[in-house]
């Protein structure tokens, strides 16, 4: 079968796939907090590492709740609160009243936070990875690349899967 079909979903064994899926979603937390960039020095900014992942974060998913970036982050409310007050005060992001409830405020970026997240697009650190990756075997590291390529090809096949599917009501 062709790399750009999905087989049917009666030729995968559900159990096996989901325990696959289980394993994945353990070991990307330990992935993300190796080689994210959040975790790493920056020098010559004037951002810290957790400020530029929170920029990464809102760049990906767009305006976001304080409950809803404390749940990415994984920081308290009140370390949260002052990370995106210290980057309000740098002008990289804005609070915005959610137009349907006043009672809900949205942290997004500003032109100069768009800015800066573009200045440093990286969201995995490069020196770490290739240092790890030069500790694998050849057949290891083609493995893991022709993997993470597959995976994203069949979310997308699955998002646009879902897509025309809506399309059709």
């Amino acid at each position: 079968m062709p790399a750009d079909q999905v087989p049917p979903v009666a030729a995968v064994d559900v159990e096996s796939i989901a325990a696959l899926a289980a394993e994945v979603g353990r070991l990307y937390p330990a992935v993300y907090r190796t080689f994210h960039v959040s975790h790493q020095a920056l020098p010559g900014t004037d951002v810290t590492p957790r400020m530029l992942g929170a920029l990464h974060h809102l760049a990906a998913a767009g305006p976001l709740t304080l409950g809803e970036l404390v749940l990415h982050l994984q920081l308290s409310k009140a370390a949260t609160t002052e990370l995106v007050d210290r980057l309000a005060a740098r002008g990289l992001v804005a609070r915005m009243p959610d137009d349907r409830d006043r009672r809900r405020v949205f942290i997004w970026l500003t032109d100069a936070g768009r800015t800066r997240t573009a200045a440093h697009p990286q969201v995995l650190h490069d020196d770490l990875l290739a240092s790890a990756l030069a500790r694998m075997l050849p057949a290891e590291r083609t493995a893991l690349v022709t993997g993470l390529r597959a995976l994203l090809a069949a979310a997308q096949a699955a998002k646009e899967h879902h897509h025309d599917d809506d399309t059709h009501l």
